[in-house]
């Protein structure tokens, strides 16, 4: 779902996932973050994280076709196992965004709202949800983490 308020489009996306809210959140925290949030055929690393409001974050990927892009921003709210916001700037396209995550228990699992605010247009804004939804894009990995978590002898990074 997609709204439009002046030139500040947004998206708001959400999926159900099979692990309690406190696993789906820890999973934005950690360094484990880089291992689900790049696109298909990137590569991430987490170059510093600082979970507490306040606090700031860093990741770099390299793409498939090559080119590096660095991701950072801070967090205005973290609140565990419940709710993040965070800015979002992309070197890219010195584009920020407002990213509100939401973490609610559904059943054994968690539906998790992400909200992402601040778009300048469109092709910006379809591009990010292709690649939190798309096809082996991030939320599709980061269910393959918490499923990859779920069996015996695994044990999750601190």
């Amino acid at each position: 779902m997609s709204e439009t308020t002046g030139t500040n489009l947004s998206l708001e996306i959400s999926r159900r996932f099979d692990a309690p809210p406190e696993r789906v959140f820890d999973a934005w925290l950690s360094k484990e973050w880089g291992e689900w949030l790049p696109p298909r055929g990137a590569r991430c690393e987490v170059t510093a994280i600082e979970p507490r409001t306040g606090g700031r974050y860093h990741v770099r990927m390299t793409m498939p076709d090559g080119r590096d892009v660095e991701i950072s921003g801070f967090y205005r709210e973290v609140t565990r196992p419940e709710k993040l916001v965070l800015t979002w700037l992309g070197n890219y396209n010195s584009q920020e965004t407002l990213l509100t995550l939401t973490f609610h228990p559904d059943g054994k699992g968690t539906r998790l709202t992400l909200r992402q605010e601040g778009f300048p247009d469109t092709g910006l804004r379809d591009g990010y949800r292709g690649g939190w939804v798309g096809e082996g894009g991030s939320f599709d990995k980061l269910e393959a983490l918490l499923a990859k978590a779920n069996t015996p002898g695994f044990h999750a990074p601190p």
